[in-house]
């Protein structure tokens, strides 16, 4: 296989994930319904199977007092078997991130791994903040299931506006100013694509 880092987020759900390695950053998608058989990096596709070897710390009785935290496992991508260690780094400055200390064939890599979806709404509100008129745009394709607000109504920064479906998820997309609802060009009901303006607002002056 190409020379990738697969890292797993231990989670209840799977969805698209972005992992960083060396400031390169992988598209990952775990698959759906919790089926941990293959892996997509990048649109490729591998066929996996791993299992932990030994928890990162254990109790008496071997089972892992601090679950997820990490440990070693045995990795096997499409035929070829790897041993890989793996910890979790707290950084109290990540919300929407992790931080993995990964070393794999006495290499040793930090891979920080992020919610595709948040990382969007998270762009969202960047872009957009700060200007004298701003649109609240879809962050991804999706079904709009509600719209919260009214034109000329007056909105404060972080307001739901519109809620958008997407990613098998209800997104509540917020107002990134304060100020008063200047247009409104979805409804209920509409598909909307990536970037489309949703609602615009002029900022308070």
């Amino acid at each position: 296989m190409e020379h990738k880092l697969i890292t797993y987020v231990e989670d209840d759900h799977t969805m698209p994930y972005i992992a960083t390695v060396n400031k390169q950053a992988y598209h990952i998608d775990t698959g759906e319904n919790g089926q941990r058989n293959s892996v997509t990096v990048e649109d490729k596709a591998y066929a996996i199977d791993w299992q932990q070897l030994a928890p990162l710390v254990a109790d008496a009785q071997g089972h892992a007092s601090q679950e997820g935290q990490g440990g070693r496992y045995s990795l096997l991508i499409n035929g070829i078997s790897y041993e890989i260690f793996a910890r979790r780094i707290t950084r109290p400055e990540q919300k929407d991130s992790q931080t993995y200390e990964i070393e794999l064939a006495g290499q040793r890599f930090e891979v920080t791994v992020e919610d595709e979806r948040a990382k969007l709404l998270a762009g969202l509100v960047r872009s957009t903040a700060g200007q004298g008129e701003a649109a609240v745009q879809a962050p991804m394709p999706g079904l709009v299931v509600g719209v919260s607000v009214e034109e000329g109504a007056t909105v404060s920064a972080g307001q739901t506006v519109v809620i958008l479906e997407a990613m098998k998820m209800e997104n509540d997309l917020p107002a990134p100013i304060s100020g008063v609802v200047k247009e409104i060009r979805v409804s209920k009901g509409q598909t909307v694509d990536q970037g489309d303006a949703l609602v615009v607002i002029k900022g308070q002056e």
